[in-house]
């Protein structure tokens, strides 16, 4: 098999569920050998989604209950390059299989733990965090949602494994990183609490700034302030949402019925490129466009094209010829159009028809494996795509239950690991040399 990025990386996968696994996935997907231990009777997680998450594994079955399954996880161990697991706070040290009894048969291991609360956490530790118990505690169902405040219909449910998300995609970073260091550090222990991840994904909903000038805020927040000050309910009605949005952030209907949702906003140039796909150059060219960065004294009006909002005396007539605008052509015409244009934007779509979507397949967004448990199946592509990689397109579907039995002994006969030449502290990206050219 070709060598791939990750090639020579053996992985030991304990997660369950969706944020242990999906580290292990990407890690699978730059080649490494990730080997899935599933307890007797198979994963928790019993779908096709727990099938795409164990893409390019092998299974092995470990009682790790008993004497004889922790003891053969330690000899995997010793002999692997990373264990992942996101069970609660000591459930591993209490399996014999904690960060010091990993460090004693390998000094060179990488452990990742990603519980739900961090172990530091005295009160939330123990907590069984399951997805929707971390959103509530961390309000990713009442605070996060500006529009759910201004209707007042906290909290409100959404299903969105964002946790999980966020901390499947820091988990499996900070691997990398330890990784790329373990030649100077020596192995390492990595906790992501996924409640922290998820405020830290989720910053821009999450942050309070005192004295914040109303110039900077939305006009849901501008909103939520004044109902607060003058003691009125949050009431608003779901239709009356729309124009509480920036013109150059929000879905517009088109001819069709269908949404068709524009992202393009605080960056130079990109409201007057959907102006102008819109048909609408001579308002582009009356928006008020200079850099933020002047001092304020001399701003030559009171909000820039270059930043996130629209000022509120230019909101409404910019809004109102969008929405006249969008509803002279059909979504799939406009998005044809917004993509000549590079303007941000795309027509929404119900998750079949992205899965079918021809850019979607051709992009590389969508792959399809051939699963023996459900055929012919459409899957999320790469989380990082390499260069010249002939390999990253090709997928072997989720294991077959305990196949990595067969290959057992083979493994436990090789040598273990080597204890790696240094042990020092340093960072993981010490020496590293980065040129940022970024202005956003």
């Amino acid at each position: 098999m070709a060598e791939r990025p990750l090639s020579h990386i053996r992985v030991l996968d304990f997660g369950q569920y969706l944020a242990g696994p999906l580290v292990g996935m990407m890690l699978a997907d730059m080649g490494a050998e990730v080997i899935r231990i599933d307890p007797p009777g198979g994963p928790r997680f019993k779908s096709p989604a727990a099938d795409m998450l164990s893409r390019g594994k092998s299974s092995l079955v470990l009682d790790l209950k008993s004497a004889e399954g922790r003891a053969t996880a330690l000899d995997l161990a010793a002999r692997a390059d990373v264990v992942i697991e996101n069970f609660r706070p000591g459930v591993m040290k209490r399996l014999g299989l904690g960060p010091d009894d990993l460090r004693a048969v390998n000094p060179g291991i990488v452990s990742l733990s990603m519980p739900g609360f961090a172990s530091t956490d005295t009160d939330l530790a123990g907590l069984a965090a399951w997805e929707a118990v971390i959103a509530a505690r961390t309000g990713q169902f009442t605070d996060m949602g500006l529009n759910r405040r201004l209707m007042g219909i906290n909290p409100s449910f959404t299903p969105l494994a964002l946790a999980s998300a966020y901390g499947a995609a820091f988990g499996a970073m900070s691997v990398l990183f330890a990784l790329a260091a373990r030649g100077r550090n020596g192995g390492d222990h990595i906790e992501v609490p996924l409640a922290s991840a998820l405020l830290e994904g989720l910053i821009y909903n999450c942050e309070q700034i005192e004295a914040y000038p109303d110039r900077y805020k939305s006009p849901r927040e501008v909103e939520l302030d004044r109902r607060a000050a003058e003691g009125l309910p949050m009431n608003l009605p779901f239709a009356a949402l729309s124009e509480f949005l920036d013109p150059f952030y929000r879905t517009y209907p088109c001819a069709d019925g269908r949404g068709f949702y524009v992202v393009s906003c605080s960056i130079a140039g990109h409201p007057q490129r959907a102006l102008r796909a819109l048909g609408l150059g001579e308002l582009a060219d009356e928006l008020p466009d200079f850099s933020a960065y002047l001092d304020r004294k001399d701003w030559p009006a009171d909000w820039s094209a270059r930043n996130y909002p629209v000022g509120a005396g230019d909101r409404a007539r910019v809004s109102s010829a969008m929405k006249a605008a969008f509803l002279t052509r059909p979504s799939q015409e406009w998005e044809a159009i917004f993509g000549a244009a590079k303007s941000p934007a795309t027509a929404q779509r119900f998750t079949k028809e992205w899965l079918a979507d021809p850019h979607a397949l051709a992009s590389g967004l969508v792959l399809e494996v051939d699963d023996p448990r459900h055929g012919k199946m459409r899957q999320m592509g790469n989380v990082a795509w390499i260069a010249d990689d002939a390999m990253a397109a090709t997928k072997l579907p989720g294991p077959v239950l305990d196949d990595a039995r067969a290959r057992l002994d083979a493994i436990l006969s090789e040598p273990v690991r080597p204890a790696p030449g240094a042990s020092g502290a340093g960072g993981w990206l010490d020496g590293v040399k980065v040129l940022d050219l970024t202005n956003v």
